[in-house]
């Protein structure tokens, strides 16, 4: 729940008495953990890795993470959420591989996903746009 008030509001947030700058820091070296737990599985599986490895799947993860509900502005999404944009994300990659789609159309189809998305979800938050 603190993360949820810290992604609304950080002020709202620290004038309620959670500790921001805690729990960001928290966060923040949880993602770094799990970050290199997963490189470090990454290069045993592979045996090597360069310095650009991975380089490309920023992309994949904004795609993922807005189909999944997640909210740019902070405070919405989940777990579950996001987990499910990885899923739908690979489900359409697969596909298309398995259909003989050259690659690069993949791209284009993670851009689209992503507009559209975006879209959808600017209309159904009925806010104005600033």
């Amino acid at each position: 729940r603190a993360l949820y008030a810290i992604g609304g509001n950080a002020e709202a947030a620290r004038t309620a008495g959670i500790r921001v700058d805690r729990i960001v820091w928290t966060v923040l070296i949880l993602g770094s953990a799990l970050a290199a737990f997963a490189g470090i599985l990454y290069s045993g599986h592979y045996g090597s890795i360069s310095a650009t490895q991975g380089s490309g799947w920023i992309f994949q993860v904004f795609a993922a993470t807005v189909i999944g509900g997640v909210s740019l502005n902070g405070g919405k999404g989940s777990i579950f959420g996001a987990l499910t944009g990885v899923l739908t994300l690979q489900l359409v990659v697969n596909v298309m591989t398995l259909a003989g789609v050259p690659p690069l159309w993949n791209q284009f189809l993670n851009g689209a996903i992503i507009i559209v998305a975006l879209i959808i979800s600017r209309f159904a938050s009925g806010e104005k746009q600033e």
